[in-house]
């Protein structure tokens, strides 16, 4: 399972954005310079997270996107499900197609480990929000020695 850039990306834009003032608008431009990200690359994305009614957007010289909810009601679950991240390492279609073969039980067994997995990670990306992450909220991972709080 990896993390790809559309997820990282989305994540980062959404965080710069929910540091700003709440009614505040912030262009793909200024979001781009800002972060170095692609612009085109980032306008792909907003429209995923505009779809998703995470963000909303206004023309016109002042406009921008803006968050659609406050942050703490941003889940990462729906930032990611937003730009089609799949975190799921067993899938629906999985499951149902090891019932109709025959596997070895050792099969079956670790297939429940990362139906666990899965879940667990799903509950992470659930309880995490979006002002926890734009605030700095959150601890460093004391599992994670290289992951220090700067």
């Amino acid at each position: 399972m990896k993390l790809s850039t559309k997820g990282k990306y989305a994540l980062i834009a959404m965080a710069y954005i929910a540091r700003k003032d709440l009614n505040s608008k912030v262009s793909v431009a200024e979001i781009s310079n800002k972060l170095d990200i692609s612009q085109t690359y980032l306008e792909q994305l907003f429209m995923k997270l505009r779809k998703a009614s995470l963000v909303k957007a206004s023309r016109g010289a002042s406009g921008g996107f803006s968050l659609n909810h406050h942050p703490k009601n941003i889940r990462i679950h729906d930032i990611m499900e937003a730009v089609d991240e799949n975190f799921a390492v067993v899938s629906n279609e999985t499951r149902l197609g090891s019932k109709v073969l025959k596997e070895p039980f050792e099969q079956v067994l670790t297939e429940k480990f990362w139906e666990q997995f899965s879940s667990q990670v799903y509950l992470f990306l659930h309880n995490i929000s979006l002002y926890d992450v734009a605030s700095d909220s959150m601890e460093p991972c004391q599992a994670v020695v290289n992951f220090e709080k700067v």
